[in-house]
């Protein structure tokens, strides 16, 4: 059955294809898992780049998808770096671009469809003001899709004697609850699309199986996603909530996205190439002069790259006497 006009479709590489969000998380969780257990099993193995490619790619591709429908900037942002990786990971030149990532990342996404212009096309990426999408969580949208892709990973990587640790019913329950919400916002962000819609349900519907609870409507199964969501997410969450003007600009959420990594192109000039959540302290957070991992520089090298230490991160409210890491280059 043809896909009907979804926002993505403004964007030739999805426009030709016409990829629905299920498909989306098919591909990109099995890419995951592919490379988790390679890099777990036989992280040497001459097969990582190209799965680590193939993981970008795909992941990628799902938060630029999510990114047009529910035009929520952390997930653009997100496809942005997936893109930005994928580009380093081709050999090709870094640079400050807006752009360069997401074309790149849509443009390998045609090609891998035997699509020729990916990156043609494409719309300006805006928000309407007058109608925001409702977000059912409050964690940043890139952790929840990682969440989604991790859990379906160690579900099934947990199954062989080699991980006894790990515990393949939470992860598969925490995989249901991320991959419904996931779907529930997209079908919520475009009404039109049923299909989104029905897995979302089915995905309430199954989860209300294993908790072993009656079944109920589709949009109250929808809607007991979002209620388990939140059960399991407080188990994360202080006792003292963050306010939303945090003085950690957390925003309310608990965590920060920080940038993590820096690419050094000599002359002491660093860019930054990837961020991700870090948990907010509720202030302004500090170095500890004393921290062994860096020896209170804040920061730790490899061979061209410069690396954020959160090992000695304190907060300034704390006596301890610190210096500060300094986020950016």
């Amino acid at each position: 059955m043809p896909v009907g006009h979804h926002p993505e479709h403004s964007v030739r590489a999805y426009h030709d294809e016409r990829p629905s969000i299920t498909r989306l998380i098919l591909e990109a969780r099995w890419a995951h898992y592919r490379l988790t257990h390679a890099l777990e099993h036989d992280p040497d193995s001459t097969h990582v780049p190209a799965l680590r490619r193939f993981q970008l790619l795909h992941a990628g591709a799902l938060c630029d998808v999510l990114a047009l429908r529910t035009q929520a900037p952390d997930l653009y942002e997100a496809a942005r770096d997936h893109g930005a990786l994928l580009r380093e990971l081709d050999g090709l030149a870094l640079d400050d671009h807006p752009h360069n990532g997401l074309d790149h990342l849509r443009a390998q996404y045609a090609r891998l469809h035997h699509h020729t212009c990916g990156d043609a096309r494409r719309t300006p990426h805006t928000t309407d003001d007058s109608l925001p999408p409702q977000r059912p969580f409050h964690r940043p949208s890139p952790r929840l899709v990682h969440q989604m892709l991790d859990t379906y990973a160690w579900a099934n990587l947990g199954r062989t004697p080699r991980f006894p640790a790990v515990d393949v019913p939470s992860e598969q329950r925490q995989h249901l609850i991320t991959r419904g919400l996931l779907l529930d916002w997209a079908a919520t962000s475009v009404p039109t699309d049923n299909a989104a819609a029905t897995a979302a349900a089915n995905a309430g519907h199954a989860l209300r199986a294993l908790d072993c609870l009656t079944a109920l409507s589709d949009l109250r199964a929808r809607a007991y996603l979002r209620d388990a969501f939140h059960d399991f997410d407080d188990q994360d969450e202080d006792d003292d909530p963050h306010p939303h003007d945090c003085a950690g600009r957390c925003y309310g959420t608990g965590e920060v996205l920080t940038v993590l990594t820096w690419e050094h192109h000599g002359d002491g000039i660093y860019t930054p190439v990837h961020q991700e959540p870090v948990l907010c302290f509720g202030t302004p957070t500090a170095h500890a002069p004393d921290c062994a991992t860096c020896e209170g520089h804040g920061f730790t090298y490899t061979p061209g790259y410069r690396d954020l230490c959160l090992d000695g991160r304190t907060s300034d409210s704390e006596p301890a006497a610190a210096t500060l890491a300094s986020q950016g280059a």
